[in-house]
């Protein structure tokens, strides 16, 4: 999947303007990556585009084992936003990344049963 792709998925998902769907889909890779580990990441990474490498690497790889509420809470800290505005958009960027990136499905598998209403 090539940025672009990604950028209008997300836009029309999460019905938001172009600014805050990379300000988002940045964030939310960020976050990710901190909760993933060090092989998840260099799959899941592979497959990322190249312009969100930079934020793979940020977050990369911290493993760090927190639940659905605070990864949003994560999310929203980064965009300046409130944890309940900023629910929908991390959901617009995790099933879509879910749906296009095959990778996802192991990190979905790993991750706690409060994911799955962020990756439907």
């Amino acid at each position: 999947m090539d940025y672009a792709e990604l950028l209008q998925q997300v836009q029309v998902t999460g019905a938001l303007d172009r600014a805050t769907a990379e300000q988002v889909i940045v964030a939310t890779v960020v976050t990710l990556a901190q909760r993933m580990s060090h092989d998840e990441l260099v799959r899941l990474g592979a497959r990322l585009p190249a312009e969100l490498q930079l934020a793979v690497r940020a977050g990369s790889p911290g493993c760090q084992p927190f639940g659905a509420d605070e990864f949003v809470r994560r999310v929203a800290q980064r965009v300046g936003e409130e944890p309940q505005t900023v629910w929908t958009h991390v959901r617009a960027v995790l099933g879509t990344l879910e749906r296009e990136v095959a990778e996802m499905e192991a990190v979905r598998v790993r991750l706690p049963r409060e994911f799955d209403a962020l990756m439907a």
